[in-house]
């Protein structure tokens, strides 16, 4: 979701935000969340400057820190399959790395349905930011360990040493959580 670019170059239109939201109806009850401040926030910035944003990173422009932290803390879409897009179409290792480095931090559950796939890539830093990713989602709380059984059993019987070594840590951490519930 993205506004016009008179919107992005003017005041910004709070009402229009919310009703494309769904945080305001026809009857004027209004509702929020910060997950639909985040949204409104990607939606004043704009699709395409945090698909920029991403291959800003993604080229280890300088900023870039900033960039991987903005991109954490709002978690857009655009942003997520942008990375996706890299990893899946650029041709430079090092960029599909970096991309999924990426991903590792701005996924949400929306991101699940492509970890098996990246667990599967021959490429070895491909597979240990995919365990990685699958630890943000359940440390951060953005996905239920239930959500990602398949994907603790592939990595519990994978190859890679690092992805074995992240599902211990996983498991770890979930069985503390778990004990201390």
């Amino acid at each position: 979701m993205a506004l016009s670019d008179e919107m992005n170059q003017g005041e910004i239109d709070w009402t229009a935000i919310a009703r494309t939201l769904g945080a305001l109806d026809d009857d004027g009850r209004e509702w929020g969340s910060s997950t639909t401040a985040r949204e409104a926030i990607c939606m004043i910035i704009g699709t395409k400057h945090l698909r920029a944003a991403v291959d800003h990173y993604v080229s280890q422009q300088k900023g870039s820190e900033l960039v991987r932290n903005v991109l954490w803390l709002l978690h857009p879409w655009c942003a997520m399959e942008r990375c996706y897009e890299i990893y899946q179409n650029e041709k430079d290792p090092d960029a599909r790395v970096e991309a999924i480095e990426l991903l590792r931090v701005v996924a949400d559950r929306r991101a699940l349905p492509w970890i098996k796939g990246l667990l599967e890539d021959p490429d070895d830093g491909i597979q240990c930011w995919s365990a990685g990713i699958v630890d943000q989602l359940l440390w951060s709380h953005l996905v239920d360990p239930e959500e990602c059984e398949e994907l603790l059993q592939i990595m519990k019987n994978h190859p890679n040493k690092e992805v074995l070594e992240r599902y211990s840590f996983i498991m770890e951490f979930l069985n503390e959580r778990e004990n201390d519930s």
